[in-house]
């Protein structure tokens, strides 16, 4: 089964944060990433290389997301790449109207990815949402929580180089809690 570090994210969203929040989410749990900043990015970092997935912002500046899924779905090879909605604006009049545009320009019906996550989207949730769209099992620990054998090994290497008055002070300290 792949792992995270086989696959490439490309995160689109036109706020910094927003993109450094998802992008540091998607490196802890293993994944690569890529990002940018606007659809028209965005589409080059496509042409030039295809993501395994991507993160898109429905609402940007200038071509909404919309408008980007509508232009990966003209190309065959790109159509398949997972699309993953993250906005806090699905139910806004530009949104239907950019999901109105797109399925003129289209003279059909768009469908639409499997996944659209409300704005503010927890790391996990996000997460888990991207792992399921590249179909890649998480390892024990990739969401921040970190295995029992990892705590152990952890533990034992912070009491081995720890001071020994120190160690006999929290000990203290702990007995004297119960």
């Amino acid at each position: 089964m792949a792992q995270p570090s086989d696959k490439r994210i490309l995160v689109v969203d036109d706020e910094e944060d927003v993109v450094t929040f998802l992008s540091m989410a998607l490196e802890d749990a293993g994944f690569q990433t890529d990002s940018a900043r606007s659809a028209d990015e965005a589409l080059d970092k496509v042409k030039a290389s295809a993501p395994d997935c991507i993160s898109l912002d429905m609402v940007m500046p200038g071509k909404s997301g919309i408008v980007l899924f509508h232009e990966l779905h003209k190309n065959a090879a790109w159509s398949k790449i997972p699309v993953l909605f993250v906005t806090g604006h699905a139910k806004d009049e530009r949104v239907k109207r950019d999901l109105d545009a797109a399925a003129a320009l289209a003279d059909s019906t768009i469908s639409g990815p499997a996944t659209y996550l409300e704005k503010p989207v927890t790391a996990e949730t996000f997460v888990q949402a991207v792992a399921a769209a590249v179909g890649v099992e998480l390892p024990e620990g990739a969401l921040g929580e970190p295995s029992p054998a990892d705590v152990r090994s952890e533990l034992e290497h912070l009491i081995r180089s720890a001071d020994p008055e120190a160690l006999a002070q929290a000990l203290r300290l702990l007995k004297s809690k119960s």
